[in-house]
């Protein structure tokens, strides 16, 4: 299995505001890491240095490495176009282009000068596919994408991620806008996914990260409070703090 990422003491701030701490913490290849607590503790900031999205707004500094298969990708030399590609993001809510179906999915296929018509249709099948929603549009292919349900949107977004061969793809309470019906349908789909890539999903939501991760890590006020295999965060964990958050008592 191994490691895909290491996340290596770490330090990030916005400005001058010291937002993750030393935080230290292996992402599995293949696999679901979790990245729980409670509300500004830094999961998002986290998630979100991954893809260097912080890179798009002034001021904002990171210290320590992220290795990607022994690479650090916060080096100044990293094409972070490139690094993005294979570094899919799915957000909260539901973000599809105001276009058809098809061009959402083919959208970053044809920024990566994708031209070929019969080319096009195949990956755009198949990410739709991969997505578990082929069979809910492949009628309404040239149909405005935000006439779908919020679920059938989320599916989508996910399917234009796939479309451009991602390794990871970062999940950022991508149920949370949704019905428990879509909910399902999106955890079951990331469970089909880390066959393919490697899946890191912030989540306030225990019962989620219970039943979908394999690893789950605890942050608290910008640090690593504990990271362990899921099963052993929820039911033996070794610091009191996660203790008390997984079975409802924090604060």
């Amino acid at each position: 299995m191994g490691d895909h990422l290491l996340v290596n003491g770490l330090d990030f701030f916005y400005g001058q505001t010291h937002a993750l701490r030393a935080v230290t913490l292996p992402i599995r290849r293949n696999r679901i890491t979790s990245l729980i607590g409670p509300s500004g503790c830094g999961k998002t900031t986290l998630l979100r240095c991954f893809n260097r999205m912080h890179d798009l707004y002034p001021n904002n500094r990171y210290r320590g490495e992220i290795l990607m298969d022994g690479r650090d990708i916060l080096g100044p030399a990293v094409d972070v176009i490139g690094l993005r590609n294979s570094m899919g993001m799915v957000f909260q809510k539901p973000t599809p282009f105001p276009m058809s179906v098809f061009d959402n999915v083919a959208y970053g296929l044809r920024l990566k000068r994708v031209r070929n018509a019969g080319v096009l249709r195949e990956r755009v099948e198949k990410a739709l596919r991969q997505a578990a929603v082929w069979d809910e549009v492949k009628d309404r292919l040239g149909q405005n994408a935000q006439g779908l349900s919020g679920g059938q949107q989320q599916r989508l977004v996910i399917a234009r991620t796939l479309a451009v061969d991602p390794q990871v793809i970062l999940f950022d309470e991508s149920t949370s806008a949704l019905d428990p019906i879509s909910s399902k349908k999106i955890e079951e789909l990331m469970t089909e996914l880390k066959k393919e890539v490697t899946i890191i999903a912030v989540t306030h939501n225990m019962q989620q990260a219970a039943r979908i991760s394999d690893f789950t890590a605890l942050m608290y006020l910008g640090s690593l409070v504990e990271y362990d295999e899921t099963a052993t965060i929820f039911t033996k964990p070794r610091n009191k703090l996660t203790e008390e958050y997984v079975t409802g008592r924090f604060g």
